[in-house]
């Protein structure tokens, strides 16, 4: 067992970062215990809390700072929504003998001048191909060096053609239990067509009000893209803890470009409470419908 030290780092302005993943990869037998016997994810989280602190509080006498514990539930809740889609589509796949894949990407960021890269990571998922006049992507060749998103937590594409089968189901089974792992962006990276995005997911222990829109612009982008490209992507919240008003928002947010054609397109494809694994099911199921 790793020694509790090594799950804290001081930093030269005498601050300590907490290093979520590894108290994350050193807990995970236990972690994965408490899944199986269907504890929450809430229970879980604030579990993984209570032992940092104590942890922290061992080592320097003090309880970390509030900020670096929620950036640390953050990440954990990411691993485990992780963790569990990548298993409902691992089982999924086997029934239908699909090529279903859920993953992260890394933050988007600007690139440095010279550099043919896209800034968002989102757009450099795709095959250079397809922005060439008469393929998918062309309409928004011009400008797509100008076009500036977060990266969402998810995105889920099927590859189904790709005739990947065993190496999918190897990689999704691994990612389960690596959760962190950047393995399918860096596969998928500047070889995807339009066609195989089928949605991108934000996922939140909770909405704060002042960080509510972040979402809703990156779903904004999407959707617009989508628009004009005549992609059917989707685009969902999820969170472990809903307020009505982020309810309400969420389900009744007109898309920006549906403003200016005067139709209400809508902005989210659905809002879905998630605390087991079984809270995802609903979310997959509407991903994959036609």
């Amino acid at each position: 067992m790793v020694s509790d030290s090594e799950w804290f780092t001081q930093k030269s302005n005498g601050k300590v970062q907490i290093n979520s993943i590894i108290i994350y990869k050193n807990l995970s037998s236990e972690l994965v215990e408490k899944l199986d016997n269907n504890q929450s994810v809430n229970e879980i989280i604030n579990w993984l809390k209570e032992i940092t602190i104590t942890a922290f509080r061992s080592n320097y006498g003090k309880n970390p700072e509030v900020g670096a514990l929620n950036n640390a539930a953050g990440r954990w809740n990411e691993f485990i929504a992780t963790s569990l889609l990548s298993e409902i589509l691992f089982e999924i796949n086997q029934q239908n003998n699909s090529c279903i894949v859920i993953f992260s990407l890394p933050n988007s960021q600007l690139q440095s001048e010279g550099r043919e890269e896209v800034s968002s990571k989102f757009l450099s998922l795709f095959n250079n191909n397809q922005f060439i006049d008469g393929n998918d992507l062309a309409k928004i060749a011009p400008f797509k060096d100008k076009i500036f998103l977060p990266s969402p937590d998810y995105i889920i594409v099927d590859v189904s053609n790709s005739n990947n089968f065993s190496s999918i189901q190897a990689l999704l089974k691994d990612q389960a239990k690596n959760p962190d792992s950047l393995v399918f962006y860096n596969r998928f990276k500047g070889t995807l067509q339009a066609t195989e995005v089928k949605a991108a997911v934000s996922l939140k222990t909770s909405n704060r009000p002042d960080r509510r829109y972040q979402p809703l612009f990156e779903a904004a982008m999407i959707k617009a893209m989508g628009y004009i490209l005549k992609q059917s992507w989707k685009y969902y919240m999820v969170a472990s803890e809903l307020t009505s008003a982020d309810r309400t928002i969420f389900s009744t947010a007109v898309a920006p470009h549906g403003i200016v054609m005067e139709q209400n397109f809508k902005l989210v494809d659905g809002t879905y409470l998630y605390n087991r694994k079984q809270d995802l099911m609903p979310l997959i199921e509407d991903v994959l419908k036609p």
